[in-house]
């Protein structure tokens, strides 16, 4: 299950022969929502005003709407895909390589595609084009996830609905629903630290990175044998309104599965001081 936005999804990767072609097999992504219905409690007013200014609705059911404070609208979203993508075994057995390049674009095409289904549903989807390029990304993640086994989907529920209070679409909510993709994503010990200490370290390579949750934070990097600082890596996303635990996601996972790129994109400081002995630095220590 990955999230994007308030909108969680089941991805699903089937690979069978092709039964058009018996030299060619083919893949299939789908993404199913992981509640089928979204029952959202709002204002009511807020979305008559937004069908009445896009011509979908008369001023008469604005006024009806402005009377019925709390009301409920159930919005039922839909799978999205299967989509298809047919490849030759030979390409498998004899260039990998070329391969795994073409499944990897049809993996990111078919991530986008999931996004921009997910934004049709503007109440549950952060409107912000960086945060979507981000949650794409994840979605890819996952995708590769369930191809090697890591992930598996769990059926659609389609009897009971979601829950969401329209009141959680005010300011500051898109660091909320951050947080709880940091949940998603990292495993419990590691969600765990994120919640009493606002900073997730993770062990790839010989080395543990701690990555804070604040804006533009920097990452100490430090030697798992010895417990010796090496560096503070500084990277900074294109998107400056970017929350900052959906930041802790993004250098997770480059921490995590492409430390090399982490230290190409990063800029390096010099090290903190100290040594690493497992408890968090004092300016992090929970009061």
């Amino acid at each position: 299950m990955i999230r994007t936005g308030y909108l969680r999804w089941e991805i699903e990767v089937a690979d069978d022969r092709c039964a058009v072609d018996p030299r060619s097999r083919e893949v299939r992504f789908l993404a199913r929502p992981s509640y089928r219905v979204v029952r959202v409690k709002n204002q009511g007013h807020q979305e008559a005003s937004e069908r009445f200014v896009r011509g979908e609705d008369t001023y008469d059911i604005v006024l009806r709407n402005l009377q019925r404070e709390g009301a409920e609208t159930d919005v039922t979203v839909p799978d999205v895909g299967p989509r298809p993508f047919r490849y030759s075994e030979e390409d498998r057995t004899q260039t990998p390589r070329f391969w795994m390049t073409k499944l990897q674009r049809e993996a990111n095409a078919f991530a986008h595609e999931v996004v921009r289904a997910a934004a049709s549903f503007p109440q549950m989807v952060i409107a912000s084009a960086a945060l979507r390029a981000g949650y794409a990304r994840l979605v890819e993640w996952e995708i590769f996830r369930v191809i090697e086994g890591r992930s598996t989907p769990q059926p659609t529920n389609e009897t009971e609905p979601m829950r969401l209070d329209a009141a959680a679409y005010q300011t500051g909510v898109p660091e909320l629903v951050a947080a709880e993709l940091v949940r998603d994503v990292v495993d419990k010990k590691e969600f765990d630290e994120f919640c009493r200490f606002d900073r997730v370290t993770v062990l790839t390579n010989g080395k543990f990175y701690r990555i804070p949750r604040r804006p533009h934070g920097l990452i100490e990097v430090w030697d798992a044998k010895t417990h010796r600082a090496e560096a503070r890596l500084c990277v900074v996303f294109q998107d400056p309104g970017m929350p900052p635990s959906d930041e802790v996601v993004m250098k997770y996972l480059l921490a995590k599965h492409q430390p090399d790129l982490l230290w190409q994109v990063g800029i390096k400081f010099s090290p903190p001081a100290g040594r690493f002995d497992g408890a968090p630095p004092k300016r992090w220590r929970a009061e």
